[in-house]
């Protein structure tokens, strides 16, 4: 008797409750998580990173964004040129700017209910999609101009297309369209974010694995097929992958790194990326432990149920679980691997694509629980669990308040004043929201001795400070070196913003 596919078996288990074609639980599941990361999107001001994705969009050609920004950058340029067409037709503000991610993210839960769906059954699909919905680590990177959420989206799409290229003959139309879906996808992400490739290599071991464990059920994929559309991925990705190869050769022979902030992951890291995909990048220590210990039971239920059901379904099962454990596990294991052989590449939401398969496993775990009324009841602490730091990332800033702390120098600052801005990289998001291109700005390295401080301050009036991502005692001594002019009284006024000081000093010759 042949094996059921992944499609048939989902078909047994879904039914035909829907509503235009769209399965009816669904609807909740999309509008609350569209609630959460379209509520206060404009609320804060862009901070560092988000002001650099901004700036170089429009500083930046679509030509150069695709040429020779991936020479500086450690991204591919794909979310870059999505986000200069999106700035093109929408604007720069905050809420224009951020609805991109914010809609990648609301589409991200609709995928992951079908990949779900697909491997597994609609409850499964149900389940993930409304963990996802609710998780503070998606919500966060969904209200944030960076590539991460789209690495979400494209991650969930490639294996979306993966697992339809197993299940449907090239001979059908959906066949096709499947191989061509999975090569768009794919392509795509692997110009969206470097870790969109181990997502790939995950692929590649599954597909080149599966018969050495004898788990596989029926599949129309073969191995001279997949190799033949993993041929056209690479030839399409052959200009970023050849850059990226000279990349890591000159670090690995000792040429300064874009990526040399990263530290060496170790395995704290394993386990603080675990609590953030559970509580978000502010409270992965705070998370609570008893939720932590179930997501742990339920994980260890997923990979340990399938061997109690039927031999037809235990191999489906078994099958699409070894789908999504080396599509959790390779995306994290493997840069850790290189950040130890070659350089430290390993960053949690760079691993967003991952969190997904984390979901997924959660969700098939749950659904072993035999009784309806207790999955219920689990899934709903879950989504309480998980939604537990939520109040308190709506309530309170979370990002440097670079609009706030801008508009006070401007509103206050005169063409004879100076502005010392503390460290070069900050310079270009003070610059977005400051507006007074009469008043000079002047950068001050961290290590700056006194005397370049107080040269740069000669011949100005009042002094402008504006401190960030410093520490204590360069804060301390920037500003002593001012004091220490006789033309500057102490500080005039202190302004605290989130992750920002700005401090001005009053010249003693406004004294008339």
């Amino acid at each position: 008797m042949p094996l059921p596919s992944l499609t048939e078996r989902a078909g047994e288990i879904t039914g035909d409750l829907s509503l235009t074609g769209i399965p009816i639980e669904l609807y909740p599941i999309v509008l609350f998580a569209g609630a959460l990361r379209l509520l206060r999107l404009e609320s804060e001001s862009y901070w560092l990173d988000e002001a650099f994705s901004v700036t170089t969009v429009l500083s930046n050609t679509p030509s150069e964004l695709l040429v020779s920004l991936p020479g500086n950058d450690p991204h591919p340029p794909f979310y870059y040129l999505l986000l200069s067409g999106w700035a093109a037709v929408f604007g720069t503000g905050e809420l224009a700017t951020r609805s991109l991610s914010a809609l990648a993210g609301i589409a991200t839960v609709v995928v992951l209910y079908g990949v779900g769906q697909r491997l597994f059954d609609r409850e499964v699909g149900a389940i993930a999609a409304s963990l996802l919905a609710v998780s503070p680590f998606h919500v966060w990177y969904s209200q944030e101009v960076r590539m991460y959420s789209l690495l979400g989206l494209l991650t969930v799409l490639s294996f979306y297309w993966f697992v339809r290229i197993q299940t449907e003959t090239r001979s059908d139309d959906t066949g096709v369209r499947a191989e061509i879906g999975y090569v768009l996808a794919t392509v795509l992400l692997g110009y969206t974010h470097v870790f969109g490739l181990f997502a790939i290599l995950a692929q590649n071991v599954y597909v080149f694995s599966r018969y050495l464990l004898r788990i596989v059920p029926r599949s129309r994929l073969t191995v001279r097929r997949w190799i033949a559309l993993e041929g056209i991925t690479a030839l399409l990705l052959a200009p970023w992958l050849v850059r990226l190869f000279r990349r890591t050769v000159a670090a690995h022979g000792g040429e300064t790194s874009n990526v040399g902030w990263i530290p060496l992951p170790t395995a704290a890291t394993v386990r603080e990326t675990f609590a953030a995909y559970l509580g978000g990048p502010l409270f992965s220590e705070s998370f609570p432990l008893a939720i932590s210990l179930v997501v742990t039971g339920f994980l260890i239920l997923s990979l340990s149920s399938d061997r109690w059901t039927e031999t037809d379904r235990r191999h489906a099962s078994l099958n699409a679980t070894y789908i999504v454990v080396l599509w959790f596990a390779v995306p994290i294991l493997v840069p850790i691997a290189l950040s130890h052989v070659v350089t430290p590449i390993f960053v949690d939401r760079y691993s967003i694509g991952a969190s997904l398969a984390f979901f997924l496993l959660i969700a098939k775990g749950i659904r072993t629980v035999s009784r309806p009324s207790l999955r219920y009841v689990v899934t709903g602490l879950l989504l309480v669990g998980l939604a537990l730091p939520l109040p308190a990332y709506y309530q309170n800033d979370q990002k440097e308040q670079w609009r706030e702390a801008a508009a006070t120098v401007e509103s206050n600052v005169d063409a004879d004043d100076v502005v010392l801005v503390s460290k070069p990289f900050t310079e270009r998001t003070f610059d977005y929201y400051f507006d007074r291109s009469g008043v000079p700005t002047v950068q001050i390295a961290p290590d700056a001795p006194p005397d370049e401080i107080r040269a740069s301050v000669d011949g100005h009036d009042d002094v402008w400070i504006v401190l960030s991502y410093t520490s204590s005692s360069t804060d301390r001594r920037i500003l002593q070196a001012v004091a220490n002019r006789s033309e500057y009284r102490d500080p005039a006024a202190v302004n605290r913003y989130n992750g920002i000081t700005v401090v001005r000093f009053e010249g003693t010759s406004n004294d008339g």
